[in-house]
């Protein structure tokens, strides 16, 4: 955390276990299933439906969405960030907009943003825009300033270590046409470890085995079925939702306590799929995940 830095989100302690570099959130997660308890709070989305219905009743636009905004959450990942940069500019069909949230990182994070913003004048729609957080408030927090803001008709996010397809915006438009009704849509990804192993792959998802396979499509009576966490399973970048849907849900959930998961991004997710069908392309990847690259300990998830 850096100086000036307060208010930073406590990771889920658990005393009785012992974790070799794994958050406390992770290592709880896999003792509950060690003991064949269920990953998912039922109780608290049968919460989370009543006071869903209590605000009013949420609809997906009819019309196709035509914009996409990309949304970047960004915090002590500045080794990373120009991969990740360079796969926004080489989208075959570039975001309408891309949203940085540079949460009070402690590293060089906000001097590369500004750099790229100021180096990468968007030539239409409203482009690229930064918003510092005074103090590190979190990821789920930090999402939901950065979604609020956005004004397209689709929020895709991008976690500031991963690298995006480079046909993945342009995936994303063409799947919410082919499965209208939907509100929030997930992929695969490939994990790489290392910038070789980014530098040498193919980065466009038709390369890839599955790339054409059709989505799996999860209704909101099945979420009452779940039991484990990635009973719907989808990368978080890359994820793509209607901006109304995260309204709907009311944004990513700061607090850890009223989650009906662990993590914000897959409770997030579940949310939504109770209230709306969510699609997943479980065999088409859109994103690379960086799998050695967690620096928070659970802070930021």
């Amino acid at each position: 955390m850096g100086p000036g830095c307060s208010g930073s989100i406590p990771a889920v302690h658990v005393p009785s276990l012992r974790g070799r570099g794994l958050s406390p959130t992770i290592m709880k997660a896999r003792f509950r299933r060690r003991l064949a308890l269920s990953d998912v709070s039922q109780s608290k989305l049968k919460r989370f439906i009543r006071e869903a219905n209590r605000r009013g009743r949420f609809t997906l636009p009819e019309q196709l969405p035509r914009t996409l905004a990309v949304v970047v959450p960004c915090y002590s990942h500045a080794a990373y960030l120009p991969d990740t940069l360079a796969s926004i500019l080489a989208q075959t069909r570039p975001p309408d907009e891309v949203v940085f949230i540079d949460d009070c990182s402690p590293d060089a994070t906000g001097e590369i943003l500004r750099s790229f913003i100021a180096s990468h004048p968007w030539t239409a729609g409203p482009g690229p825009r930064l918003l510092v957080n005074d103090r590190n408030i979190g990821q789920a927090a930090s999402l939901n300033r950065g979604i609020a803001t956005a004004s397209s008709d689709l929020v895709m996010i991008l976690n500031d270590d991963d690298y995006l397809m480079h046909d993945a915006v342009e995936s994303m438009l063409a799947l919410f046409g082919e499965y209208p009704g939907v509100a929030l849509i997930g992929a695969h990804n490939i994990g790489i470890s290392g910038t070789e192993a980014l530098a040498a792959a193919p980065k466009l998802s038709t390369a890839y085995a599955g790339a054409g396979s059709p989505l799996r499509v999860h209704r909101p009576e099945e979420v009452a079925g779940y039991r484990r966490d990635d009973d719907l399973n989808m990368t978080h970048s890359s994820s793509c939702m209607f901006k109304v849907a995260w309204e709907a849900a009311g944004g990513y959930q700061t607090d850890k306590r009223k989650r009906v998961v662990p993590f914000s991004d897959r409770d997030f997710q579940i949310r939504v799929n109770a209230l709306f069908p969510v699609a997943v392309a479980y065999t088409r990847p859109l994103s690379f995940w960086r799998n050695d690259s967690s620096v928070d300990r659970g802070l930021n998830s």
